[in-house]
């Protein structure tokens, strides 16, 4: 059955349509680094494969945290307007590399590793505008701009986990724009740190979008935490307490550390890190 001239007319006009939808739509991409950006962005994350699966509770060892050896470090502590620093908290610092600038000693190798990345892929170099902040100097910042800056006793800052970074040119919000920015977001879940604060995510947070704040979890959280799209407190409620979880080659656990420890026993490199919300969370190694 031939088609109408109508017919014909409709499916040109469908065609010219699309057509010109499509150079609009390149047109403000292009226009607007951001937005390609953030529509490449979609499609990277999605090749993540950190899926986490609940295990199966067979052939569980029992253990007393005290009587262990296994290092800890301060790396999952969840620090927010709900959750304050413990009255006895005691940061782990150390100088980075001879620059003056302290961190938490749980990120210094990784973040070692971002920086080099970022000047491998990008050609721009990092800097760091803060890490540890005092209680003094968290009070200070609150009191000039509390809208971005936690209430001191509340800040990630405070445990030299959270960095405020940027690059020549390009700071705060601007930081997004430049090429170093958009790798930071795209790739930073691989060296250990996630974008403490996402968009569209401040309902859950309490704090606006911010690019340039990255925090350090350490792997494989951070890339549980990347490919789901959640904050800190999405990933941690999502641990639920006792439950054993597998991602890869690795274990995680959410436990009561007043409580017998049950886990696998065929697995190595076992580390934790209090939650700051009365839990630990255990990552270890599978042996294969």
């Amino acid at each position: 059955m031939k088609k109408t001239k109508k017919q014909n007319n409709t499916i040109y006009i469908i065609l010219c349509f699309l057509i010109l939808l499509i150079i609009l739509l390149s047109f403000l991409l292009l226009k607007n680094p951001d937005l390609l950006y953030k529509t490449q962005s979609l499609f990277l994350r999605s090749e993540n494969h950190y899926e986490i699966e609940e295990l199966n509770k067979n052939e569980l060892k029992a253990f007393q945290i005290e009587n262990t050896d296994w290092p800890s470090n301060q790396s999952l502590m969840l620090v927010n307007n709900e959750y304050s620093l413990p009255e006895n908290f005691s940061v782990d610092l150390a100088e980075y590399r001879d620059s003056t600038v302290f961190m938490n000693t749980a990120l210094l190798d990784d973040y070692a590793l971002l920086t080099e990345a970022v000047t491998k892929q990008t050609g721009d170099k990092l800097y760091v505008s803060s890490v540890y902040r005092s209680y003094e100097e968290q009070e200070e910042i609150y009191e000039e701009d509390p809208i971005y800056a936690n209430k001191p006793g509340h800040s990630e800052h405070q445990t030299g986990l959270a960095l405020d970074v940027y690059v020549e040119s390009f700071s705060g919000p601007a930081f997004i724009k430049s090429k170093a920015g958009q790798f930071i977001d795209q790739h930073c879940a691989e060296y250990g740190f996630i974008i403490r604060y996402p968009e569209n995510k401040e309902d859950i947070t309490g704090i606006p979008y911010e690019a340039w704040h990255i925090r350090y979890v350490g792997l494989p959280h951070s890339m549980i935490i990347a490919k789901n799209f959640w904050t800190l407190e999405e990933y941690i409620n999502f641990l639920e307490p006792g439950h054993i979880y597998t991602v890869n080659d690795y274990i995680i656990s959410r436990q009561n550390p007043n409580q017998d420890i049950l886990l696998p026993d065929s697995i190595s490199d076992i580390h934790y890190s209090y939650d700051n919300t009365g839990y630990i969370i255990i990552t270890a190694r599978v042996n294969n």
